[in-house]
């Protein structure tokens, strides 16, 4: 009888706080448990089961399951009630630890609506906790919220600290997860207080670990260090061995952010010992991820990529371990269904019974108490079916829901994979019927440029040196998306030959010396492997693999950087490295770069952005070869490209494939651009070999590709004064050397775009009185409005028109000579609350007011359509910068610019007056006049005579 009740006290009173992992004590309880099984019975057999399924939740999750429908299935044939929600709750963790969440979310919906029939306030609490966290799985932290919170009042009416300190630590990690650390910080420290007042170790322990994890996702290293340190130690005195690998891991993670390898490496053998020691295989897995990358960063690259391939091995291995339990679970959940009906019968036979032997006790003893119970019974058993009907309702609409919001995305799914196809036939259709007019004017440019009998001047050649050149890059260009189209269709097979890889890819590489002596970039090659070593490739398409990826890092590459090339044995593979030290990929756009015509949104070096081809074509050809490819990048430091292919099993004698002819057209296509793109560090120099003498003006050309910068120099060289600059930077650079008359400039350039160079210019009062011509490709209404806000004269799209560059540049430069005579701009607001940026935006507004001074239909939608943006932008704006409306703003430009006419003696009489600002009604233009300036408009004109 002491045993039966020490172990209703153990199972009544547990505190349900997640371990991060089961330790020794834990598997020892477990086992004293299951001694007590054979001895026990009825209600205190399925508190038991109950129990030993709590025990093995974070250990087993097969054995929760189990345990837990043991102690369903007996506590439903006993009406043991407490004892069933309890089973359904844990039924719900160990589905929710399989990662079966819907499955998880059914058992805690049925422990919620019975723990609410049995106004059990204990285990509702626990189940409204465990829904929370589902929705955390889910991504729907305000839904978590919503339930931890309800949670909280159960919790407060019980006194129950234990639980109310699960509610905070679970609305501390859902606040983490959306970034309200303040709040987090607050919930995990009132979840520590709690649990120290309780003296409950283990919670301490993960309280610790939560506030570790939370300083660390704020960026205090220091501070997560020391709580994940404080966690660790007391982790030693209990043998909690899964917190404490937990911990290590962390602390080297730290270690490694701090770039201090020596602590990251010594912690992180210390957490790895120690999983492999207590069989914590998920541990490992995590803990030989963090190892390989201590290593990469202490350039101990082999022993990295072996720990990391062993991390691959071991996530392999627990996939599929997990795969095998999902059949298995399905197997079980039919069987459970199957069994669902005929316990449920057997329920309602055991209530009923019971029902009956209590009524007839009743009546036996009075019969007018056993009316009043038989009325009780009848209220009960109606509020009983009354809520759960509503629960059943609440359940279903639920399951509908979930129905209908899988069918979306089924259809969103399909929509989209038909998309991705359209996409693929829409370019491979436009390269596909490009080739046609490609090759016809490739074919005429040969003739012209070959033919004997025509004479071309120099200029004349140059021009179509260039247009040839750029029509082959066309066609190039339009043969990747072919070739990307047919693999993906299967349309292509390789034909290996055996090569000695060795000297094979040493060639290859010494093809891109010339590139990179002459941008300033070391390129090495370096083998681990033997000189015969041979591998069975296609030569043709392992020379496209090979140009994309040291091509990629030779353009992202600056001066002073290093390529290297490298090649190992891994295993039964070779492994090929393309390493670089340059800026690097975003973290963000690591998991696309692969993907078909992906461009990176960060990328600095816009003057090389393709069509997100290259990668795309690499990545298919390299699976053609039965291999894998893998990156690693890190912003500021560099990127690596790993290329394995299987090199076992080789027969035959293996050759030295000749110079790449594909490389070879390739380098000399784009080689040149790379060539002459501006290197962020080499010094400003500005030409005077071409300067004019005499009344020349000096106009600068901000252009980041060469042949287009030379285009137009060649146009205008021989009536101005020409500079060249390579971006924005190098722009402001020879802008505070030179003066300038003119400045014109693309959008999109590396290191400074257009858009950056317009602002320093707004910013700098010398510059600021520049007039700019933008001549860019890009023409959205975004970009028109954005350009216009920065203080830009004109702007020219390409391809554009020689004489309309002409009269654009004159017009421009006799404007500005002619700016003394325009008339003041209207700012009706204090200047001093108004920037710079919107005295230029009411100054191009007046403009606009101006050159349609006489037009009387003129509206703010005019404006708005001359602006690039919407009728209520505009009226805010002017609304904002004036306290005008746009009529009245419109209609004060004109009275100003007609005070302008008549004291300059412009305007002769009324009707000329009323004519000048678009008004056709003298006697109501009359009216207006002396209402504005409270005289006569013909007083006025006498005055002015």
């Amino acid at each position: 009888m002491i045993r039966i009740l020490v172990l209703f006290l153990v199972v009544v009173c547990f505190l349900p706080v997640p371990d991060l992992c089961g330790n020794e004590s834990s598997r020892t309880k477990t086992d004293s448990l299951k001694q007590l099984i054979n001895s026990s019975k009825n209600r205190e057999l399925a508190d038991l089961y109950n129990q030993i399924s709590w025990e093995y939740r974070n250990a087993n999750s097969d054995s929760t399951i189990h345990y837990a429908s043991l102690a369903n299935k007996l506590s439903t044939s006993l009406g043991y009630e407490d004892g069933k929600i309890q089973s359904l709750n844990y039924l719900g963790i160990g589905y929710r630890n399989q990662s079966n969440y819907s499955k998880a979310f059914e058992y805690f919906v049925e422990a919620l609506k019975a723990s609410e029939e049995a106004e059990n306030l204990e285990q509702e609490g626990y189940s409204l906790i465990n829904i929370g966290n589902i929705y955390i799985y889910q991504t729907n932290y305000v839904g978590a919220i919503e339930y931890f919170e309800n949670a909280i009042k159960p919790a407060s009416k019980l006194n129950n600290n234990g639980m109310l300190a699960y509610c905070y630590l679970n609305l501390g990690r859902t606040y983490s997860r959306i970034e309200q650390y303040d709040k987090a910080e607050d919930y995990f420290l009132k979840t520590r207080k709690i649990r120290e007042d309780l003296n409950d170790t283990n919670g301490i322990i993960t309280s610790n670990a939560d506030i570790a994890e939370l300083h660390r996702l704020k960026g205090d290293l220091d501070k997560a260090l020391e709580y994940f340190f404080l966690s660790y130690k007391d982790t030693k005195k209990i043998n909690n061995y899964g917190a404490m690998t937990f911990s290590l891991n962390n602390i080297a993670k730290i270690y490694r952010q701090k770039n201090d390898l020596d602590n990251a490496e010594k912690y992180a053998l210390e957490a790895l010992e120690a999983s492999r020691k207590y069989e914590l295989k998920n541990d490992e897995r995590k803990i030989l991820e963090n190892l390989s990358l201590i290593y990469q960063q202490k350039g101990q690259h082999e022993k990295a990529l072996i720990l990391y391939m062993d991390h691959i091995h071991k996530r392999d291995s627990i996939f599929n371990e997990e795969s095998t339990r999902k059949i298995e679970e399905m197997r079980a959940q039919y069987k459970a269904e199957k069994q669902e009906v005929e316990t449920q019968l057997l329920k309602q036979q055991a209530e009923l019974d019971k029902l009956i032997i209590e009524r007839q006790k009743t009546i036996i003893i009075v019969s007018a108490i056993g009316i009043l119970l038989f009325l009780i019974i009848a209220v009960a058993a109606y509020r009983s079916a009354s809520v759960r009907k509503k629960l059943n309702i609440l359940i279903s609409s639920q399951r509908d829901q979930a129905l209908k919001d899988k069918k979306v995305i089924e259809e969103q799914s399909k929509k989209l994979e038909a998309l991705d196809m359209a996409k693929s036939r829409f370019f491979s259709n436009i390269s596909h019927d490009l080739r046609s007019p490609l090759s016809i004017i490739i074919g005429n440019q040969e003739e012209v440029i070959n033919h004997e009998e025509n004479f071309l001047t120099m200029k004349s050649k140059e021009y179509l040196d260039v247009a040839h050149k750029n029509a082959q890059r066309l066609l190039y260009l339009t043969d990747e998306i072919n070739e990307l189209t047919k693999l993906e269709e299967g349309k292509i097979q390789i034909k290996p030959v055996v090569v000695k890889i060795k000297p094979y890819l040493n060639m290859l590489v010494s093809m891109f010396r010339s590139t990179a002596e002459f941008k300033k970039i070391n390129i090495e090659f370096k083998s681990g492997i033997d000189e015969n070593t041979n591998l069975a490739i296609d030569p043709y398409q392992f020379e496209k693999i090979i140009y994309n990826l040291v091509s990629n890092a030779l353009k992202h590459s600056k001066q002073n950087d290093t390529v290297t090339v490298s090649l190992e044995i891994v295993k039964e593979n070779i492994c090929i490295n393309i390493v670089d030290t340059g800026e690097g990929i975003p973290e963000s756009s690591l998991p696309y770069i692969f993907d078909r015509y992906y461009q990176s949104p960060e990328n600095k070096y816009h003057v090389y952005e393709g069509l997100g081809v290259g990668l795309a074509l690499v990545k298919e050809l390299v699976k053609l070869h039965d291999g894998s490819i893998e990156v690693k990048s890190k912003s500021g430091i560099g990127t690596t490209f790993s290329v394995l292919l299987n090199y076992t099993n080789i027969e035959g004698e293996g050759i030295v494939p000749e110079q790449s002819d594909y490389i070879t057209q390739k380098n000399s296509l784009w080689a040149e651009l790379w060539e002459k793109t501006y290197q962020k560090d080499n010094p400003i120099e500005i030409s005077l070999l071409n300067s004019k003498n005499g009344d020349y003006k000096k106009i600068l050309i901000v252009e980041d590709h060469p042949e287009v910068r030379e285009y137009i120099k060649g146009l205008i060289d021989d009536k101005y004064n020409v500079i060249e600059a390579e971006n924005g930077l190098k722009a402001l650079g020879i802008l505070a050397k030179e003066p300038i008359d003119l400045v014109i400039t693309d959008l999109m350039m590396p290191w400074m775009d257009g858009f950056e160079l317009l602002k320093k210019m707004q910013e700098n009062e010398a510059y600021r009185k520049i007039p700019v011509l933008v001549v860019s490709a890009r023409n959205t209404d975004d970009d028109r409005f954005k350009v216009l806000s920065s203080g830009v004269n004109d702007i020219l799209h390409k391809p554009f028109n020689r004489v309309e560059l002409f009269l654009r540049i004159n017009n421009l430069l006799n404007n500005n000579r002619n700016n003394g005579n325009q008339i003041s701009p209207l700012i009706f607001n204090d200047t001093n609350l108004i920037g710079d940026l919107e005295k230029e935006l009411l100054e191009k507004i007046e403009k606009l007011v101006l050159n349609r001074i006489d037009d009387s239909n003129l509206s703010v939608l005019h404006l708005a359509d001359a602006m690039a943006a919407s009728e209520r932008k505009v009226y805010r704006m002017i609304k904002k910068l004036t306290s005008l409306t746009p009529y009245d703003y419109i209609k004060e430009v004109r009275w100003q610019y007609l005070e302008h006419l008549v004291k300059n003696k412009q305007v002769k009489n009324a009707s000329e007056a009323a004519k000048s600002i678009g008004m056709k009604n003298v006697t109501n233009f009359k009216k207006q006049y002396k209402k504005r300036f409270n005289r006569e408009v013909e007083e006025s004109l006498v005055k002015t005579i």
